[in-house]
């Protein structure tokens, strides 16, 4: 039961990495900054990349060790207080 369900979350995790938009935008992150942080609502452009590009980054990075130190236990089948 638990390496079905490691499998099933590392396939879900490789079905959301495989959707994403992966190409090049022209000049770099410094010209899309630049041109869209008016978009954020946020009055200084330091601040609006912060608040708003960072914090989604920071948040797909805890989810992704979430989901790595998940699977990884439920491969390795510890025996924890809940197993």
């Amino acid at each position: 039961m638990r390496r079905l369900l490691a499998i099933l979350i590392a396939g879900a995790l490789l079905a959301t990495l495989w959707g994403l938009d992966y190409s090049k935008t022209i000049g770099g992150s410094y010209t899309y900054y630049v041109t869209h942080w008016k978009d954020v609502g946020i009055p200084n452009l330091v601040t609006a990349i912060l608040a708003d590009w960072r914090g989604y980054d920071s948040l797909g990075e805890v989810a992704i060790l979430f989901a790595a130190a998940t699977g990884f236990s439920l491969i390795l089948g510890g025996k924890g207080r809940w197993g």
